[in-house]
């Protein structure tokens, strides 16, 4: 059983290494275009508000605007609301964990 569990978390491990050391290698010595460079620059934003988002705007496998129905929406404008005022990214995680407990719990 151990066996099996070392074995496929090494093959994991291989998985995820090689699509990230193949395009470092091959891309190390190359110059970016700076429009290239500005454009890859969203990425990481763009795919992490598309996560967020479909996190929080479906609901038991839809789409759902309803904030009695999911219970996500209200910690979810909450925490956009305190971000905005603070720009502080450690009150703002405080804020949605304890928002988002105190939902679970009153549900």
């Amino acid at each position: 059983m151990l066996e099996h569990q070392v074995v496929l978390i090494a093959g994991m491990a291989v998985v995820t290494f090689i699509p990230r050391f193949f395009p470092l290698l091959l891309l190390s010595k190359k110059e970016i275009s700076p429009s290239l460079s500005r454009w890859m620059s969203f990425i990481p934003v763009s795919i992490f508000a598309a996560l967020v988002a479909s996190d929080v705007f479906f609901w038991e496998e839809s789409f759902n605007l309803n904030p009695v129905m999911n219970i996500k929406l209200l910690p979810s404008v909450l925490v956009i609301l305190l971000a905005i005022k603070t720009r502080s990214l450690l009150w703002s995680m405080i804020l949605g964990v304890s928002a988002i407990t105190l939902m679970w719990l009153i549900v």
